[in-house]
């Protein structure tokens, strides 16, 4: 099939299916199973955001651990947590291919509970390792459950603008984390308690919320595998396929390596955003609360209500062009945001310049998400799309480790916001990768 014909298929509607505004479903999605995934959207980015970005904390005010060591332990920690993800996650996206969604993404919320609940009992960097690998084990559920729910649910003539929604409901969650949730710390020294009794209990209400969302996904999903899947698969052979799609068509490729640099961008910036803030803080003897406070403000309350204001103009744009050609566009657009925050040397004297890389660092996050995503729900084919989407989060997975891993060394050996530079440069390739699939001329 010439390309061209495979981007009219995504113009096809099939009646059936719930029509709401300008949104196509597919047959068999009621709307509470839509809500459902649009709070999902939500609940999944506060959740798995809120460790890395209130973990400067316990380095800083529990642990005490020295400033030069706390990069590396930052990236050592997401590294492990990924690579426990990359060990479970594409099987975790082929096995809900053959018992459905609903199980998997409800049982991730609940062991993620479980690793918020024990996380501020770490009093060595030991437990936080142990104690992060249950973190860990629940992360790797969640996020490839909910791109399976957002790419069964949308009909392809709408997928741009669903992904956009739901990425405006993940920017709400990273905003109710980064401007409720970050300032938990601070609000509880306010009232009394201490350091580790204020990180204790900002743990305890996340865990309460993971329970209470596992509870909701549990009552509103949709029971059973995709109505795509007409027949058991097997998990590993299913997962293999999902592998075998890269070799086939380039556009999957394409979709897999922005997976790469696209949650690495997420990451980077939740884990070292509010490590920037804590340690150029402690050089200029601000409180850690109050520094801590002014990142979640601006990765709140600038950064993610950039991507928001955004988000649904990138899905439009998603299904007006070609998919690549916007995979081009956002990883363009996000290169020289994560380039503008890494030329920063103060963040509490930027001024303007610091404001303004925040609003294009969101436009370009949230650009990079919606576009790579459009791209592999486009591309996947229906009878294994799990395990697709399972080894392009895995991708993701991996890249978050390269990410973290080498940001943490890089805040240890030259700034604090050198992972932002390096962000910056990954884009760039991937903006350049995008453009040549795009003149490459293909049959898939």
């Amino acid at each position: 099939m010439e390309e061209s014909d495979n981007t009219k298929l995504r113009y096809n509607i099939d009646k059936e299916g719930l029509h709401l505004g300008p949104f196509w479903f597919v047959p068999g999605y009621s709307p509470k199973a839509i809500i459902t995934v649009l709070y999902a959207s939500f609940a999944s980015l506060a959740m798995l955001t809120l460790v890395n970005f209130i973990q400067p904390y316990l380095f800083q005010e529990v642990l005490k651990i020295p400033l030069d060591q706390q990069g590396k332990l930052t990236g050592s920690l997401a590294a492990l947590q990924e690579i426990i993800i990359i060990l479970v996650i594409g099987l975790t996206g082929a096995a809900s291919d053959k018992i459905g969604r609903k199980i998997l993404f409800s049982l991730g919320f609940i062991l993620l509970a479980a690793g918020y609940f024990i996380y501020p009992y770490a009093d060595s960097t030991l437990k936080l390792f142990l104690f992060r690998g249950i973190v860990a084990i629940g992360a790797a559920m969640i996020p490839v459950m909910l791109s399976a729910c957002l790419v069964d649910t949308i009909q392809e003539i709408s997928r741009g603008k669903w992904f956009a929604l739901s990425s405006i409901f993940n920017g709400l969650g990273v905003l109710f984390m980064g401007t409720v949730l970050g300032q938990m710390p601070r609000r509880f020294e306010e009232l009394g308690f201490n350091a580790p009794e204020a990180a204790k209990y900002t743990f305890w209400i996340a865990t309460a919320i993971c329970l209470m969302t596992a509870i909701l996904l549990h009552l509103g999903l949709k029971s059973g595998p995709p109505p795509e899947v007409k027949k058991k698969p097997q998990i590993i052979k299913n997962f293999i396929l999902g592998l075998s799609e890269a070799r086939r068509n380039s556009r999957i490729a394409l979709a897999y390596a922005s997976a790469f640099i696209a949650r690495g961008d997420l990451v980077v910036v939740g884990t070292f955003f509010s490590l920037w803030f804590v340690q150029i803080g402690a050089q200029q003897q601000i409180p850690t609360g109050q520094a801590m406070a002014k990142a979640g403000l601006l990765f709140g309350a600038v950064i993610q209500v950039s991507a928001l204001s955004w988000a649904f103009i990138m899905g439009i744009i998603c299904d007006r062009l070609d998919r690549v050609t916007a995979v081009a566009l956002a990883f363009g657009i996000a290169s020289v945001g994560y380039l503008t925050l890494g030329s920063i040397q103060d963040p509490f004297s930027a001024g303007t310049i610091i404001i303004l890389g925040c609003v294009i660092t969101g436009m370009g996050e949230i650009s990079a998400v919606i576009s790579s995503m459009a791209l592999v729900g486009e591309e996947a084919p229906p009878n294994y799309r799990g395990a697709v989407v399972g080894v392009f989060n895995k991708t993701g997975a991996i890249g978050i480790i390269a990410a973290t891993t080498i940001g943490g060394l890089l805040v240890d050996t030259i700034k604090p916001n050198a992972p932002f530079t390096m962000m910056g440069i990954f884009n760039l390739i991937i903006c350049l990768v995008a453009i040549f699939v795009r003149l490459k001329k293909e049959k898939v």
